[in-house]
């Protein structure tokens, strides 16, 4: 519970920062200059792991705009998803052909390079934390009961319901392109996000890493 205050306070604070007008300019434009869609899919494939698609938005604002090198903040929602064969699920039981989808508000922090003068190329890094606002799971789990006596047996349940794994945090990278249309740019941008840290705990290993296809309109 403290955790999740903890995020809505860092979020809303992000969000103010982001969306606050900036008075002493003009009282009409506002922080954010770049908007982006995305779709993404999981780079997690292993013996145990199939990748998924999913997608995400995101608003963003440029420190030292005019210069060739930026500081971008950020707030995006991502949901990415993976396919589990199998998960440890207690004592007796495990989760068996789950599909994992887990719902984020990421917050990016990169610097990023431009070259050019009138179509602008770039490359851009940093680091992120995805904190997970809902993750669910689908799939079937299989719990023996009656264990050690002769009525033991096998139960399958199906089952689509929340379920609690830790937030992501990892290293972004990403190369794009800023191409002039009328009053404002339009962005394409695949990039990278790999997570450094275990998202399950008990036996389990799940990490969320996914690579996306960005496109937006910078202001």
């Amino acid at each position: 519970m403290k955790t999740r205050i903890k995020h809505k306070i860092l979020i809303s604070s992000l969000m103010l920062l982001l969306f606050q007008s900036s008075f002493a300019q003009d009282e009409k434009k506002f922080v954010v200059d770049e908007i982006q869609v995305s779709i993404n899919r999981t780079n997690v494939e292993d013996f145990n792991t199939d990748d998924r698609i999913g997608f995400g938005f995101g608003a963003y604002h440029s420190f030292f705009a005019a210069k060739k090198l930026n500081l971008l903040v950020g707030l995006e929602y991502n949901r990415t998803s993976q396919f589990k064969n199998s998960m440890y699920n207690g004592h007796y039981s495990q989760a068996k052909n789950m599909r994992y989808n887990l719902n984020a508000i990421s917050i990016p922090v990169d610097v990023r390079y431009n070259i050019g003068s009138n179509i602008k190329f770039f490359v851009e890094a940093g680091a992120f934390a995805d904190l997970l606002i809902r993750t669910n799971r689908i799939g079937t789990v299989e719990k023996l009961v009656n264990p050690n006596t002769p009525q033991q047996k096998y139960e399958n349940t199906e089952v689509n319901e929340r379920t609690n794994i830790s937030n992501s945090y990892g290293i972004h990278f990403g190369i794009g392109v800023r191409i002039p249309v009328s009053d404002y740019e339009i962005v394409i941008k695949p990039d990278y996000k790999l997570g450094l840290n275990n998202l399950s705990a008990n036996f389990n290993d799940m990490y969320n890493s996914y690579f996306r296809l960005n496109v937006g309109l910078r202001f």
